[in-house]
């Protein structure tokens, strides 16, 4: 365990800044599986192929305009626009055809996009790790020297944990999104369209995935592989959490990333063990998770 504050603050922002990485990426996980009943298995590699595409566009940007931090924000909101598209698309020609199916189909499904993404990765930027570079000065905090962009990152996470909750709460395309959740054959009786509805909340959290792997390019390099390893801890965050609840995805992604940066301090190699300790000890107090529903489970 950290022996001062020093080392205590660089875990603390360590794991508040992985937590953040868990929510962007499970929240929209969480919001398709809650509107659509669907389960995403390819919704990482998704994350990685926005990753690939923002640090494309980055370079693009920089060759043309010459190096500045400001292109980055550039690269992320194009990308994240064509992710929504691409979302968009998936989900007219692929996962509609997967409503009526069955969970192993669904999965059959989704896996088979991971290959065609990760071939389709290896075809076009080859088989090496990314990663973009920043002019970033780390800041010194109480004898410990922290890299600010944790900050943004942190920042970033809040920021749409926020958004989410005012556009299903406030908006009403949000309430829509909400009601069919408990009852799509009213929502349809109302005469909303169903599979529009279906269609934007795919490419949203789509978007969300490609938003989140492009604020993380700078401290976390993505490469092959990496979406694998990330799949399973979300899904770990959304079972803690309770699938389709926002709140809990926020909740359990603060409790995973916050709880992994301090246990590789006591226990380096089983720190991933202790996730799903906690995940195994939730499913058998509270099977549908800690914000979830019985009618989830």
């Amino acid at each position: 365990m950290p022996t001062d504050i020093g080392s205590f603050l660089i875990q603390l922002f360590s794991g508040l800044s992985r937590s953040m990485m868990l929510f962007l990426v499970a929240s929209g996980l969480s919001l398709i599986f809650g509107v659509m009943n669907i389960l995403n298995f390819a919704h990482a590699s998704l994350w990685l192929l926005g990753g690939y595409l923002t640090f494309s566009l980055y370079q693009a940007f920089c060759s043309a305009c010459g190096q500045h931090g400001l292109l980055l924000l550039l690269a992320i909101v194009v990308a994240t626009l064509f992710m929504f598209a691409v979302g968009w698309l998936i989900e007219r020609v692929l996962i509609r055809r997967m409503y009526a199916r069955e969970l192993p189909e669904q999965l059959l499904l989704t896996f088979a996009l991971i290959l065609i993404i990760s071939d389709l990765i290896k075809l076009i930027w080859g088989v090496q790790n990314r990663r973009i570079f920043l002019p970033i000065e780390p800041v010194e905090a109480l004898g410990a020297y922290i890299n600010p962009y944790l900050f943004v990152v942190i920042g970033c996470g809040f920021g749409v944990a926020a958004g989410l909750w005012f556009f299903l709460h406030r908006t009403r395309y949000g309430k829509i999104v909400r009601a069919a959740v408990h009852s799509r054959e009213m929502v349809g009786a109302l005469g909303i369209r169903i599979p529009t509805i279906y269609a934007g909340v795919f490419a949203l959290g789509v978007a969300i995935a490609a938003f989140s792997a492009g604020v993380f390019l700078p401290i976390v390099p993505i490469g092959l592989g990496l979406d694998m390893d990330l799949i399973v801890q979300c899904f770990a965050v959304v079972v803690i959490g309770g699938f389709g609840s926002i709140l809990g995805t926020f909740v359990a992604s603060l409790i995973v990333g916050i709880v992994y940066s301090f246990s590789v301090l006591i226990w380096p190699g089983g720190a991933l063990a202790i996730i799903f300790l906690i995940l195994v000890t939730v499913l058998i107090l509270r099977p549908w998770g800690l914000f979830g529903t019985e009618m989830r489970f």
